[in-house]
């Protein structure tokens, strides 16, 4: 899966800011008929996406950051992070997030109601995101949304998520 990331995330991030696009990867399992399925965009080093498997919808942000041990990690997850994200001009979203190294990446991992990848489906213009921790804002970046629809919508039906799951 780290693998696919990397190549999503390369394949992204080649892309202008103004042409950013957003891919999509999935699948079906061979074991368990629950296969992930993921959307990702990237900016520079930095890549935003969301992930689902099992009705259950995961964002993910990654980061170049390198500074931050294993131990430096456990202690920063056991004070609450926060994935903050705005959708175009919406209030804030407010995310617990779980914080690790990924292959030298920062990786934060929240889970996010369906009702919030509707709203990343519709943006129009942009999907900011942070880290947040301890009160202070870290890897601040924004993310165009050009082929997030259907990028989404694919991930959606191979999730098996409803609009009603949304309140839609």
């Amino acid at each position: 899966m780290r693998k696919l990331w990397i190549a999503l995330l390369v394949s992204a991030a080649s892309t202008s800011p103004s042409a950013a696009q957003w891919l999509y990867e999935g699948g079906e399992s061979a074991f368990d008929g629950d296969a992930p399925h993921v959307v990702l965009t990237g900016k520079g080093q930095y890549g935003f996406g969301l992930r689902c498997r099992g009705g259950d919808v995961e964002a993910i942000y990654i980061t170049p950051d390198r500074s931050m041990t294993d131990d430096m990690l456990s202690v920063a997850n056991t004070v609450g992070p926060q994935l903050r994200l705005r959708v175009d001009k919406d209030p804030v979203i407010s995310l617990d997030v779980e914080l690790a190294n990924n292959d030298g990446s920062l990786v934060g991992t929240a889970a996010i109601d369906v009702k919030q990848v509707w709203a990343i489906r519709d943006a129009k213009r942009s999907v900011a995101v942070v880290l947040t921790l301890g009160g202070e804002n870290y890897h601040e970046n924004s993310f165009g949304v050009r082929g997030s629809t259907k990028a989404i919508d694919q991930m959606i039906a191979g999730c098996g998520l409803e609009a009603s799951d949304a309140g839609e």
